[in-house]
């Protein structure tokens, strides 16, 4: 049996994405000034100047020109600390499950691979599937990311094919961005969905673990607060 996870908002609640730019710029205060470089990013985003991944992109300025190494133990720091503390434990309990009989489970998130992989490796995931991005020395403005791009909506079903899946038992997700992986899953388990999400897959297991996350949780994450 293949089951296939997504990360952020079903793993744990609210975006990894966020919550890593907070755990920097809490530690490096003087980061907050990528936010003059992100506002006109987000400017061209509004305008659909940029596209999801290029703004993705250049969100991880917060991180511009950080030493590989120093990334790294912020990142092993950063899942130990804040991510594996908290996962929503009915999801855990779902992939123990899985794990106690032997499935292949995989962990299939947009996220970067900085900390998706060290979450899989930490959660004894199968395979892990994060978007990758250029190798460096020192983080650079704007990371490549490599072909097929962001691992985010039908991204997802070429990089899991490259691993030798196509087709999975069930899938968990928390977002209809997830509904091409959902489309290879003979069953669907949703954590906290959207109604209009979860009108599109009826059939549907419904997972409502408590999200206990502000209303201001991204501004504050922005911010670095």
């Amino acid at each position: 049996m293949t089951a296939l996870f997504d990360m952020d908002g079903t793993l744990f609640a609210g975006d990894s994405q966020l919550r890593f730019c907070r755990w920097v710029l809490r530690r490096h205060g003087l980061r907050r000034l990528y936010l003059a470089a992100v506002a006109p990013c987000g400017v061209l985003r509004g305008l659909k100047i940029f596209n999801t991944e290029r703004m993705k992109r250049a969100f991880l300025a917060y991180a511009w020109h950080m030493p590989a190494a120093r990334l790294a133990q912020h990142c092993r720091d950063f899942v130990q600390q804040e991510l594996l503390p908290a996962i929503y434990p009915q999801v855990l309990e779902k992939l123990r499950a899985h794990q106690a009989v032997g499935d292949t489970t995989v962990l299939c998130s947009a996220s970067p691979d900085w900390w998706t992989r060290l979450v899989g490796e930490a959660l004894g995931f199968t395979h892990t599937i994060g978007t990758p991005t250029e190798k460096f020395e020192r983080v650079p403005f704007m990371p490549s990311i490599p072909a097929p791009g962001n691992n985010k909506g039908a991204n997802k079903l070429v990089r899991l094919a490259a691993i030798g899946i196509t087709q999975a038992d069930i899938g968990y997700t928390d977002s209809a961005a997830d509904l091409p992986m959902l489309s290879i899953c003979k069953h669907a388990v949703l954590v906290n969905p959207k109604p209009a999400f979860a009108a599109q897959v009826p059939d549907a297991e419904i997972l409502t673990p408590p999200k206990n996350l502000p209303w201001a949780f991204a501004l504050r994450c922005v911010l670095g607060l």
